[in-house]
Formats: C-alpha cells, structure tokens, sequence
C-alpha cells in the first residue's frame, strides 16, 4: 500500500504525542524519555540497551554486552540532541553507560523467524500440476516461470506498547468477533494511548491517530510482506478497529479476507464497508463477487451495475454481468453485456468467448464462430474458445475445420484423451463415408465441461506473472464449492513466495476433500514438509507412499535423502540400496549412496560408489572431487586426487569447494605454498566455510606465518559454533581448534 496523506510519520506521531504533556513527577519523566529511546537509537540498539534511571542532566543506561558501549558512546551527542529536541524536558548533558550480560530473551529476539528464511533454493517440481484435472489450466500454468523471489520485512513492531504477542490466526470470523479479545484492556493503559487520550482531552479539535492504529499497521504490513495474509488481515482489522473511517484500510482488509478464503467475514465486512464508503468500487467488486460464488446472481447483478455506474470503463464488472445473465439464462441480457465488456476492452478475449458462447446457444452459429475467432487471436491458448469453436463447426457439417481445430488443441494438450478419442472416431467416420455427408449419428456423444470463468482470470493472471491477483480469482473459484484441486495451484503460487507452510495448509485441505491421495501429490506434500523443516512429517507422508507404490524408486530416493537430513544414516542408506535395486542406471542415486557411506565410516565402499557414478557420468563434477578429496583426507593416491579434482574443476572452475579441495592435495603433497594459493582463489568463490578456514590455518602455520594461522583458526573456530546449532555438512571438531590457536599464541609468546 502506499502512503497515506493523512497519517503523519511514525516518528511525528510519536514526538507529537510527547509535546504539551506534563511530566510532573520522575516516573513520568522516565516513561516519556523511555519511549523516546527506542526512536532516536534505532532498532538495532533498542534490543541491546534499554534507559534505567535519570537525573536533571544524566541518562543512565544499561547496554547488553561490552562491544557495543563503544558504540552507544559515538552516538552520544547525536542522541542527546534528539531527545533534548523532541521532549520539553530539561536539557540532558551526559548518557552513562554500564555493560551487563545478555538476556536469553534478547538472544532470540536477534534470531531470523522462520518465516522470514529462505527456505526453497531450486525450482519447484511439477508435483502438484501434474493432478490438476482441468487440461486448459494445468498446460497453461506449465508454460510460466517456476521462481519469484519473496523480499521480508524486518519492523519493530513494539515501539509502542510493551509486552505485545503474536495473535492466534483466525477463519470466517465477522469483523466485530474478529476484534473481540483482551488486547483493549491490556494496551489501554500503555503510555502511549493515555497520553493520547489526554491530548485529545486538551484539543478536541485535533485529530489525534490511536497508537494502536499505527502498531497494528506495522505488524499487518509485516505479515503481508511475509505472505502470511492471514495474521495481515488479522491486524487490519484492527486498524479498522482503531481507525474506522480509512476508506483505505477498510477496503484492504475486505480484499484479505477474500484472498485468505474467509468468504462470510469478506462479504459482511464489504456490506458493512459501503454502508460507510459507498463509492468504493474494489469493495463493491469483492460484495458482488461472493454473492455470484454464492448464487445470488440478482444481488450480485446490482452490485456490478453499481460499479459500472460509477465506472463505466470496468470490463470486468460487465464481463461477470453478462456471466450472470447466462447463467439464469437471460442470454438477451448477456449478450449485450457482453459486447459491452468488449466494446469497453477490445483487447478482452474472454468477452469475446463469453460472448460468442451466448450466441452459439442461442443458435447464431455465424456469429458465434466469429467471435470465437477473435477470442483465439487475442490468446490462442484459449481452449476452451478453440473447442467450443469446433463443435460449431461440427454443428454446421464443417469437420475438417473441426478437425483442425481439434488438432491444435491435442498440441496444447498432448494428454487429452477425450479429444484424442473424438478426433479418431471423427476421422474413422470420414473414412467410412468415403467421401460422402458425414452422418453425426455415428459418433458418440460428446460433452466437453467448461472450467469456470474465475478459473479462466485466475489462469490469464498467472501467465501475466500476476500471482496474487489470480490467487483472488482462484479463491473465487472456492468460494462456488467446485473444483477442490484449484488448491493445488494456490499451493504452488505460496511455494513461489517461497511460504511453504501456506502451500502446505492448501495441500493438506484437498487432500480432506479425496478419498484416496495419488502418490505423485503425496511426494510433494512430503518435499514441502522437507522445505519447511518438518522433516519427521515428510518421512511418515513417504513412507506412506511406499506403502501405496512399493516399486518407485523415486520414493525410497526422497525417503533417503529425508533419513539422511535427521541424521538417520543407517536408515538412509537401506532406503537408497532399494533404490539402486529398483533402477541402477541413476548416477544421482550412487553419488548419494556414496555420500552416505562416507558418513558412517565406509571409506572404500564410498569411493567404489563414486566411481559407479563416474562410470554413469563421467562428467559428476561432485564425484571428482569428493573422490579427490577423500583421498587427500586419508593422504593416500595423491596423484589420483589430484587427477579428479582437475577434472572437477575443468568443469566447475569457479567451485570454492573444489579448489579448497585442490589446495587440500597440495598440502598434503607438501606443497604449501601452492596450497595457499588455491584457498585464497576458494575464498573468492565461496561463501565463509570452516573447513576453509581450518585448512587456511594448516597452511599458514606450515609456512610459519604463525599470526594468519591463529586469525584463520580463530576464524574458524566462530563459523563453526554457528554451525554447531544447525550443523550441515563437515565441520571441524572445535577442542582441536582451540588447541590450535592456543599453541600459535604460545609460539608467538615465545618469539616475543
């Protein structure tokens, strides 16, 4: 959302909030300067130091954590001049400093949420596509990008108002329920709203904003730009709450109910909303929109005629009129609403099929098939026009442009069996007659299902990489009870912003809705589960895919590479043997069966299954230079190692690992000078590694550059802690790292 004009600043509110009050007695002095604080040193310091106590020129503060003193003690005068700036207080000359520990709580409140990590790294697999049973949508949405970047925002959400929790999330709630909780009694007595309440007393004829209007804006925008559009909607209301008259905010609210799929709460909310804002044409869209979903195709007829009243450019709104009318069989009535959409938008190819579908029915076959033809120019992925357009021409004895059409349409949609069917029988029938009429009583019938005019915006949005506003039309889709498995593509539009745990929520509701799950949307549901870190969840939904087909060696693959990342080694290599047994031919399943075995100690074995893979694929990268490098650990074969890692690197030459790698090998060869030129060439490419840095020290110390050598290991020595808490991968053991940096310090010592 943008900025809106009437509300001040964040920091003008808060100073104006601070002027004119009385600070009488040292409490109030201390709450006023408290609140200060946090504006004047920023997020960052807020967490780290908090105001304890103050005298007539003295602030006194306790800082979490000695390093950061200095820092505070740079900032004094800047933050001495801001406070005495924007408080009427007296003149304050000096901030005194105390280091004390670090809290627990200020620990965690440093950590990243987990909704803020980026949790999805590779392209998403077709998994979920592959089960959408409508043709046109799913070939559709096969042909778009399969990544969008997702950017967080990090607020402080508390400078207003102490001691405030994450709310629970909420389903289908009124908007009066949905701010029906403890929180008025809990923040009314915060700073921040008496004092507000008492400028308003002094100056009632200024308008004052409620601070917990500007809090929940905060948390709202957070969760919005986080993708978790159900805590955003959750504190939007209450902005609304504690600002009822933002036309703005109202309306935003309105649309996150509908994105979030709480329909009643949407539709109250809207119809309470034009009480207020009568004119809000986006508000008015939502209204008319669930009242259609609903079958209230007359209330929501008014509704869109409402909207083109106030807006008689909105094809849109006349598009779903004329949706309306043919669906309560007016088709006089949809059929001009419908050139009207068209009129309105040229460019508008579902007005066109809407348009030419009315008039097939109405038996102006002519005219349908024209219009037809205009809704395929403007998008010739269309399908449902180009099969509607060759049953016209069906009707009419045209089969060879049916069967053109028919044609294209088996290149769209190469798995349509139904078409495919129907154009053999067509063309078996052709033959038959031998030139003659071909007589339509000789097919079966034939009935094509059309996909819902939401579904249709919701696919034309996706292609246009326009996810959130087809998530709107996929919900619309929902809302008219049909059509369980567009879930599948709300799934995978929160696995594009990369929220897991949506998509998550989004499979596990269809899957409430089917009987029996296919495996294929089992081992997807198990990757996400595995992407959002519940990896015990994504084990037990595989083996139950196991269960249902226990000669896929895909899903013994996942279920090793699952075992393998909470540490089930033995587990994982049973699973990835049966893998191996099922298709041998897999370079990938060797490369991990080797990984595995060189995790439980099987050196030999591991190399023997590197080289299979090798033998599969001689150009693994990862092979060579695991091989290499498990030979420079264990120092023997040097010469082989050296041979693998060249390999590696002829095909991955700016690989930090591998050179690491290479650099390892000349080390062990003796030759450290070359050594240390690769691992500076490594750290080039590579992000921060404790290996690295470990093998760096050894370098260095062997070339008696005792102080590198101390600084790497130290360096080491802190990426590996970090790594201790999630350890991935190899790390150093870090008693060996304090040895060494405690020997070089002592050989230092003595060359002193």
């Amino acid at each position: 959302m943008g900025k809106n004009p009437e509300w001040s600043s964040m920091r003008q509110a808060l100073y104006g909030s601070l002027q004119g009050v009385s600070a009488a007695d040292p409490e109030q002095k201390l709450n006023r300067v408290s609140l200060l604080w946090p504006i004047v040193v920023g997020q960052e310091m807020a967490l780290r130091s908090r105001l304890v106590r103050l005298t007539e020129k003295t602030l006194y503060v306790e800082v979490e954590g000695q390093e950061w003193v200095p820092v505070l003690k740079s900032l004094e005068s800047k933050i001495l001049r801001e406070i005495n700036q924007h408080s009427d207080l007296a003149s304050f000359t000096r901030i005194a400093l105390a280091a004390v520990p670090v809290r627990e709580a200020s620990k965690k409140a440093n950590q990243s949420s987990p909704a803020s990590k980026k949790l999805y790294r590779g392209p998403a697999v077709k998994g979920n596509l592959e089960m959408i049973k409508d043709l046109d949508l799913r070939n559709s949405l096969e042909r778009i990008g399969r990544k969008m970047r997702f950017v967080t925002l990090i607020l402080l959400a508390g400078v207003f108002l102490a001691n405030c929790s994450a709310m629970p999330s909420q389903q289908n709630l009124t908007l009066a329920s949905m701010v029906e909780d403890n929180e008025s009694s809990r923040f009314a007595q915060s700073y921040a709203v008496r004092q507000i309440k008492i400028l308003k007393a002094n100056n009632p004829n200024t308008t004052y904003r409620d601070p917990r209007a500007y809090y929940h804006f905060l948390l709202a925008l957070k969760h919005e730009r986080e993708g978790d559009f159900d805590q955003a909607a959750f504190h939007y209301a209450r902005v609304v709450k504690y600002d009822p008259r933002n036309e703005k905010f109202y309306s935003h609210l309105v649309h996150l109910l509908l994105r979030t799929g709480q329909f009643e709460s949407a539709l109250q909310g809207g119809l309470d909303g034009l009480q207020q804002f009568p004119g809000n044409v986006a508000m008015r869209m939502i209204v008319a929109d669930i009242l259609s979903a609903q079958g209230k195709r007359e209330q929501a007829i008014e509704h869109y005629k409402k909207i083109t009243q106030a807006d008689p450019s909105n094809g849109r709104a006349y598009l779903m009129i004329g949706n309306n009318f043919y669906l309560i069989k007016k088709n006089d009535e949809a059929v001009e609403n419908f050139k009207q959409a068209v009129l309105t938008d040229p460019a508008n190819a579902l007005g066109y099929h809407y348009l030419g579908k009315t008039l097939a029915q109405a038996g102006n076959s002519e005219e349908a098939i024209v219009n037809y033809k205009k809704a395929l120019n403007l998008r010739p992925s269309l399908v449902d026009s180009r099969k509607n357009l060759a049953q016209v021409y069906e009707l009419q004895n045209q089969y060879d442009e049916a069967i053109r059409q028919y044609k294209i349409i088996l290149k769209l949609q190469p798995n349509n069996k139904k078409i495919r069917k129907h154009l053999e029988e067509i063309n078996l029938a052709f033959n038959s007659a031998g030139g003659a009429p071909l007589d339509s009583s000789a097919l079966s019938e034939f009935v094509l299902k059309e996909s819902n005019i939401h579904t249709k915006l919701g696919s034309a949005l996706y292609q246009q990489a326009s996810y959130l506003q087809a998530l709107d039309e996929f919900r619309l889709v929902l809302a008219e009870g049909e059509q369980q498995d567009i879930r599948l593509i709300i799934a995978r539009i929160f696995e594009l912003f990369e929220r897991m745990d949506k998509a998550i929520n989004e499979i596990e509701a269809y899957r409430e809705t089917q009987e029996d799950l296919p495996v294929e949307i089992l081992l997807h549901l198990a990757r996400l589960y595995g992407l959002d870190n519940r990896m015990e969840k994504s084990i037990e939904l595989l083996d139950a895919a196991v269960t249902l087909d226990p000669d896929n060696d895909r899903l013994y693959h996942a279920l090793a590479l699952a075992n393998m990342a909470v540490n089930r080694n033995e587990e994982a290599i049973i699973h990835i043997q049966k893998a191996i047994t099922l298709d041998d031919q897999r370079d990938v399943y060797f490369f991990e069966q080797g990984a595995l075995l060189e995790r439980v100690g099987q050196y030999d074995d591991a190399i023997q299954s590197m080289q299979r893979t090798l033998e599969l694929n001689p150009t693994h990268s990862n092979a060579h230079n695991f091989i290499g490098y498990m030979y420079a650990t264990k120092g023997e074969d040097l010469d082989k190692a050296m041979h693998h890692l060249q390999q590696a690197l002829s095909i991955q030459p700016r690989n930090g690992y591998f050179l690491d790698s290479l650099g390892w090998i000349y080390f062990k060869k003796g030759q450290s000078a070359e050594a240390l030129t690769h691992l500076k060439k490594a750290m080039i490419y590579t992000e921060p590694d404790p290996v690295l840095y470990d093998h760096l020290g050894d370098v260095y110390f062997n070339l008696e550059q005792v102080n590198d050598a101390r600084k790497a290991w130290a360096t080491s020595l802190i990426l590996t802690r970090k790594r201790l808490e999630d350890p991935k991968g190899e790390i150093p053991n870090p008693h060996e790292l304090e040895e060494k940096i405690q020997n070089a310090e002592q050989l230092m010592q003595k060359n002193r």
